[in-house]
């Protein structure tokens, strides 16, 4: 089965809507898709509508997973993801505002991208720093970490630090 039709499978039904101050918001569930993501600290949510909600109010979220029964904990560093198609539990916060690129390597990268990207005016992932026309990953950024980003950010570690491509140079090769 092609990436193309694995990815059809991901977005089964409709995205779900939040509703804040600022407008409408969707999130996707990422059915047969593991998110690599760092759960919040804070305590879990007891519905889908509470998750949500809470998610638009930080710039860090990007997303929540179902974590039992009636929990749901929020989520942000998202590095990359993995098809697993017992996991169909997590939400992805949609911040590409509709956004499309031609060369994009599938249908629904750009919603990936703006969640790793979560920062609308950073060029770099949460705990990077920009350093020339990379961005390179503070000491908490393990070598496993750096190898969880998806290949077109171009990840490597260099005993020391991770680098990835800033989001403009992705977008830029998609365009």
């Amino acid at each position: 089965m092609g990436i193309l039709s694995i990815f059809s499978l991901l977005f089964i039904g409709s995205a779900f809507i939040a509703q804040s101050n600022a407008g409408i918001n969707r999130f996707l569930p990422m059915w047969c898709v593991d998110l690599h993501a760092t759960p919040f600290v804070n305590a879990p949510y007891n519905s889908t509508k509470d998750a949500m909600q809470a998610c638009v109010g930080f710039a860090s979220c990007i997303g929540f997973k179902k974590t039992s029964d009636n929990g749901y904990r929020l989520l942000s560093a998202l590095t990359g993801y993995v098809i697993d198609e017992t996991c169909k539990d997590n939400y992805l916060y949609d911040k590409s505002g509709g956004k499309t690129f031609p060369n994009q390597p599938n249908p629904y990268e750009t919603v990936i991208l703006f969640a790793i990207f979560p920062y609308a005016y950073s060029e770099c992932p949460n705990g990077f720093e920009n350093v020339g026309s990379l961005c390179r990953g503070s000491s908490f950024i393990t070598k496993e970490r750096c190898d969880t980003y998806p290949s077109y950010m171009a990840a490597r570690y260099d005993g020391t630090s991770c680098y990835v491509l800033q989001k403009q140079t992705v977008i830029n090769s998609w365009s």
